[in-house]
């Protein structure tokens, strides 16, 4: 992420915080935090790995509705991957990519504030950012090189559902599938779907 969006984030972070007990005691603010973890073989020899976080603000606009900013963050590794059909002329290995994002969207409960099991549905859309680099070993040799993709930067659309599971007056436990796209606008978006678990207070 580049140091002045950082930063920006940041001040914009403190400013908020410093407010929060005050917001809270009316009960407008929420702030949560969700991750996801998981590892998938293809084959004996061949796995990828996922990391997934996501935390943020919301602001309740009318009961049932908050207005919510979110900054996701998905990691994956997949140690190597064959090139070439139907002979092998190059294998990768250690394919990392990084994706960054930066949404604002609405959460939306479905059921009134009554209910401990809360089902809920998020919209929204975002900036996004994803960087990919890997290691390429032709085949017969012995050295790889680093390859660095350049980064891809876009429009997100993000959708997500859930259930809240309220465990305290003002403390929940949600589960979320979560899915975002790339540049929507185009033809064939690029979508990827996960799920996470967190905390909402």
């Amino acid at each position: 992420m580049p140091l002045r969006i950082y930063q920006t984030l940041m001040t914009l972070c403190i400013l908020v915080l410093s407010s929060y007990s005050s917001v809270c005691r009316a009960h407008l603010l929420e702030v949560f935090a969700k991750a996801s973890a998981s590892k998938n073989y293809t084959d004996q020899n061949s796995y990828s790995v996922s990391v997934s976080g996501a935390t943020g603000l919301a602001l309740l606009l009318i009961p049932q509705v908050r207005i919510e900013g979110r900054y996701t963050v998905v990691s994956s590794l997949q140690n190597q991957l064959s090139v070439g059909s139907p002979s092998v002329i190059a294998t990768l290995n250690d394919i990392k990519t990084e994706t960054n994002i930066y949404s604002v969207g609405l959460d939306i409960d479905i059921l009134s504030e009554k209910y401990a099991i809360q089902p809920f549905v998020f919209l929204g859309a975002g900036y996004i950012e994803s960087q990919r680099s890997y290691y390429v070993t032709p085949t017969g040799s012995t050295s790889a090189t680093l390859v660095s993709e350049p980064m891809t930067q876009g429009i997100s659309a993000n959708v997500g559902a859930g259930i809240r599971i309220r465990i305290a007056k003002s403390i929940a436990f949600e589960l979320e599938a979560y899915g975002y796209g790339l540049d929507p606008q185009k033809p064939n978006p690029l979508v990827n779907l996960y799920g996470n678990a967190g905390i909402r207070i």
